[in-house]
């Protein structure tokens, strides 16, 4: 996310909680300018706060004062900041971001102190002017007087020397909740807290000996109920014509509701919304904390906790039923770990977060992992709906002391994601020798776009021979990589393009590009291309074939296209929609990755197929045990006759070696490629 990017959506969140009078286009340019005052803190070293509490000058001179603008902010700053150019990668964001948070709801307190004290300084002016000018214009200034000390909504209170209240004005009365008249009966000492009153008597006595300026500081003064109020306390002194003092000047700005914000604020920028928990960025802070704290014989463990279909909670039932699970949840965990030394967060959406800081009595990480699953499989009643969850964790113990927060939490986001795509209600440990592979293809699949645009992808092509004569009958187009690291074959395209978004477009590409490459080969060998499962289902694809088949002048018998049983075979509508109108225009589909289910048959049976392609699994188990008698080799060797009974032949990839070739051809297979039959190459080289 860039700085104009983050701007729309602060301005458009701060439009929700307050009218904004100033152009749209004038608030985004202010707040990006802020954003770069933001940044440019984030990343400084050492941190200057002054440069942030700027920020909150600027936009209370933007007209954005109201304690619902600060609040907005903190939560939108808190949301995108990480994800901000520039910031996304600092090293200890969470730390810093608190800091920035921090240090804007002071400089908002601190903006808004200087407004009100530059009201009391000229209330305080237009008092002495009053004062001073009283001989020569007595009823104009008695008359400005009153008005200023009447509807002043500061604090104002003129005592004698001796601190015996003269007069109080109504804003007084309320900030200290004094009914009527009765401020005028005591005495501004009897106001001062116990502990205060020596030190501000003496305060008072130095500034009309002295002659010293006006003192301005923040105490607190007792209510009439005995509670305290705090507020900036200012005093100066009034004097005759001739300089003698003659009264005390007071003002009281009351700062209760200022600091109770400034808490609130500072609270809100690490704590969750809808459940109190600290949020990730307080969560990251004090895993920080433990880490650095950490002693060889001291253990912590992180649980990193994502529900199990959540989304279907609030698509099913709404967003308060889901809403309310999350908070029944935030709760068991607390319950759960009340008797650890353990913080519980909420990170995004449907996941939290435990630290644990193990002492002699602390469960096994096996323990903790079941017992959270135990402890949320009880239903909690929203109306008539009893809802409960399962959940996926990730388990992290004892890291080492120089890991970073970031680091360990980007090992548990890739160990949830693994256990995830073998179903619910699953927890492991962080495996990093998995991790590493797992980073390693989520760092592929991140830069395949870049190395698609420059070229980087291209396509070869292995030939399928015919078990019965070994002659060439078709060529299968794969995917290869160019990688500045050493190529990349088609399985490895293949990991990497399932983790992105590009599987219909380079599939489309793909079919293109493998038509004209083929068309140009004497002999023009059939072409056979299989298609991912998101491909065969797009519904677009019957369009997509017609087009590159016209623009490469190839006839429907001339292309073959893979479909895979997960999109044919598992009530995939669209898949088989497709299916049958590409057999209707005449070509040939062959179901791959076939073999590993009982249902394969039937969907055989149930499909216009052309020809079965195994499994690569199923092809990998029979040469490590082609030569036992085991049940999964039977089952094969009598599953091939099954389907070429129906006059559906049968392909094999992945044939290394001449024994491969001849188990599959005596089991009466009748297409193979890999290796054996010849390793892959560019288009040239078929020809």
């Amino acid at each position: 996310m860039d700085r104009p990017e983050l701007a729309r959506e602060w301005a458009g969140a701060l439009e929700q909680v307050i009218y904004i009078a100033r152009p749209r286009e004038d608030v985004e340019g202010g707040l990006n300018d802020a954003l770069g005052r933001i940044v440019d803190a984030v990343r400084g070293e050492p941190f200057d706060d002054a440069a942030v509490m700027a920020v909150a000058d600027q936009l209370v001179d933007l007209g954005l004062s109201s304690p619902d603008c600060v609040d907005s902010s903190i939560k939108v700053l808190g949301a995108q900041m990480p994800k901000l150019s520039g910031v996304a990668d600092l090293v200890g964001l969470p730390g810093r971001l608190v800091m920035v948070f921090s240090a804007l709801a002071k400089g908002f307190a601190e903006s808004m102190r200087q407004r009100q004290s530059e009201e009391q300084e000229t209330l305080t002016r237009a008092l002495i002017r009053a004062r001073e000018n009283a001989e020569t214009a007595l009823r104009d200034s008695e008359a400005k007087f009153e008005e200023v000390f009447s509807i002043s909504s500061v604090g104002m209170v003129i005592t004698d020397l001796d601190f015996g209240i003269i007069r109080a004005n109504r804003a007084l009365a309320d900030i200290l909740e004094h009914q009527g008249g009765k401020l005028a009966a005591t005495r501004l000492d009897e106001l001062f807290r116990p502990d205060d009153v020596d030190y501000l008597s003496l305060r008072y006595q130095v500034l009309h000996e002295e002659g010293s300026l006006p003192f301005r500081e923040r105490r607190s003064l007792r209510k009439s109920d005995g509670d305290d109020a705090l507020v900036y306390l200012s005093a100066s002194v009034l004097r005759d014509s001739d300089g003698t003092p003659r009264f005390y000047a007071t003002s009281v700005e009351d700062v209760s509701e200022r600091h109770y914000l400034e808490s609130r604020l500072q609270f809100q920028s690490v704590h969750d919304a809808l459940t109190g928990l600290p949020n990730r960025q307080r969560f990251e802070g004090r895993l920080e904390e433990a880490l650095s704290g950490k002693n060889a014989a001291e253990e912590i463990t992180v649980l990193h906790i994502d529900l199990d279909g959540f989304h279907a909670v609030n698509d099913g039932l709404g967003r308060h039923v889901g809403d309310r699970l999350l908070q029944t949840v935030a709760g068991r965990l607390l319950d759960m770990f009340a008797d650890e030394k353990a913080t519980v967060a909420r990170f995004d959406g449907d996941e939290f977060g435990v630290l644990v800081e193990h002492r002699s009595t602390t469960p096994t990480c096996a323990t903790m992992a079941m017992r959270i699953n135990e402890e949320l499989a009880e239903p909690v009643f929203v109306g008539d709906h009893g809802v409960a969850a399962t959940a996926t964790i990730a388990v992290l113990h004892d890291p080492k002391p120089d890991s970073t927060p970031a680091e360990l939490l980007r090992a548990t986001d890739i160990t949830l994601r693994r256990l995830k795509s073998g179903g619910r209600r699953q927890w492991d440990m962080v495996d990093e020798q998995q991790n590493a592979v797992d980073r390693e293809r989520f760092n592929l699949a991140s830069t395949m776009p870049g190395a698609w645009e420059s070229g980087e992808i291209g396509l070869e092509y292995q030939p399928l021979v015919s078990v019965s004569d070994r002659k060439v009958r078709a060529v299968q187009a794969l995917l290869r990589w160019d990688h500045p690291d050493g190529t990349l074959d088609h399985e490895r395209c293949l990991q990497a393009l399932r983790e992105t978004g590009l599987s219909l477009p380079i599939g489309r590409w793909m079919l293109g590009r493998a038509c004209e490459d083929v068309k140009a080969l004497p002999g023009r060998p059939v072409l056979y291309v299989e298609l991912t499962k998101e491909l065969a289902g797009d519904p677009d694809l019957v369009s997509t074939v017609q087009a590159v088949l016209s623009d490469a002048g190839m006839s429907p018998g001339e292309l073959r296209l893979g479909m895979p049983v997960q999109a044919l075979c598992m009530n995939d509508g669209l898949a088989e929609d497709n299916l049958d109108v590409l057999v209707d225009l005449g070509l040939s589909v062959v179901l791959y990755e076939f073999g590993t289910t009982s249902g394969d048959l039937a969907c055989l049976e149930d499909l216009p197929i052309h020809a079965v392609k195994m499994s690569t699994r199923v092809v990998t188990r029979i040469a490590n045990r082609a030569n036992d008698d085991a049940l999964f080799t039977r089952a094969i060797r009598d599953m091939v006759p099954l389907v070429r009974g129906t006059g559906t032949p049968v392909v094999v990839g992945d044939i290394e070696t001449e024994d491969q070739f001849e188990w599959w051809r005596t089991v009466g297979a009748d297409t193979v490629l890999g290796g054996f039959t010849g390793a892959p190459g560019p288009a040239s080289a078929l020809g």
